[in-house]
């Protein structure tokens, strides 16, 4: 989670959105919500991917 987080800062939203993906696939407390209100990863909003791996993942 740490490292998306950095991909995100400096702009490597592709490795975030792995970084996240990975996250998501295992129990773990990231949640789509916690993504979709984390203002950290609001530059990923913008992506179709993130979306479409966020929507996988909602419950």
């Amino acid at each position: 989670m740490v490292m998306a987080l950095i991909y995100t800062i400096v702009g490597e939203y592709e490795l975030a959105i792995d970084e996240l993906e990975y996250a998501l696939s295992i129990p773990a407390w990231c949640s789509p919500e916690y993504l979709r209100g984390d203002p950290l990863f609001e530059p990923l909003q913008k992506i179709p991917r993130f979306q479409q791996l966020l929507d996988r993942y909602q419950h």
